[in-house]
């Protein structure tokens, strides 16, 4: 996607796949009648390559449609639009506006009693933004368990480290003491993100999983580098990481 439309986010594509993957094929229900489905709500709307990705894999989506991302006139807009795209469930783009949504919706789904579960992928950029914790805070005091948030904690956002721009650890101990049921765990760990997620849902309180990731994860040349925040990709750079991902 990201190669075709010579624009894109690739590090944070790959950090956040595999937490998108576990929730949306294993632990959330994303088939089926669309009244029924949990919510996603991606926070993190550039790393949208991925929900993409998921959304083929769910059945959403035809894989040949991956190709028009981000051309003009396609429905695979470069952030998620759920008057465009099927399966988007929410809009988002501007960091920091993801998790008060997610609480919205989750509050009136149990107001409707309807037993959907919300879930919130959100990056560390959106927990530099005030509105995240008045969001955290009100969620936690208002019990509203049927809310999972998922912060995909690769340590690096497109200026630098995050905690030279502006550090959030001790980040678990915060959204503890901000009353949520909190777990960490390796997200490129399917098992162990799973059994966290598992963890946290167990809890009454709200929960959530920081997840700790890789910017550009299985692409060496992308791995933990600032620039690979949002570019493209040249035929040789493409070649090299389908290589590097057993897809070459």
């Amino acid at each position: 996607m990201i190669h075709d439309a010579q624009a894109g986010h690739p590090g944070g594509s790959l950090s956040v796949i595999d937490l998108l993957a576990v929730i949306m094929l294993d632990k959330g229900r994303f088939t089926g009648d669309p009244d029924l489905r949990d919510w996603l709500v991606l926070a993190k709307g550039h790393a949208v390559p991925a929900l993409y990705a998921m959304l083929v894999e769910l059945g959403d989506l035809d894989e040949s449609e991956l190709a028009s991302y981000r051309h003009l006139g396609s429905r695979l807009q470069g952030h998620p639009d759920r008057r465009k795209t099927p399966g988007v469930q929410v809009s988002t783009g501007h960091l920091g506006q993801g998790l008060s949504v997610a609480l919205g919706i989750a509050m009136g789904e149990r107001r409707r009693d309807s037993g959907l579960h919300v879930w919130a992928v959100a990056g560390e950029g959106d927990l530099h933004e005030g509105q995240s914790w008045e969001a955290l805070m009100a969620a936690a005091h208002h019990g509203i368990g049927d809310l999972t948030v998922v912060v995909d904690a690769n340590g690096l956002t497109q200026h630098g480290p995050v905690g030279r721009i502006m550090g959030l650890e001790p980040l678990a101990a915060k959204l503890e003491s901000f009353g949520w049921a909190t777990v960490e765990a390796d997200g490129h760990d399917p098992i162990a993100f799973g059994a966290a997620l598992d963890e946290v849902r167990a809890d009454p309180r709200p929960g959530a999983v920081v997840a700790r990731t890789v910017k550009g994860h299985g692409v060496s040349f992308m791995e933990n580098v600032r620039e690979w925040h949002s570019r493209g990709l040249d035929d040789d750079e493409l070649r090299r990481a389908l290589d590097e991902i057993g897809e070459g």
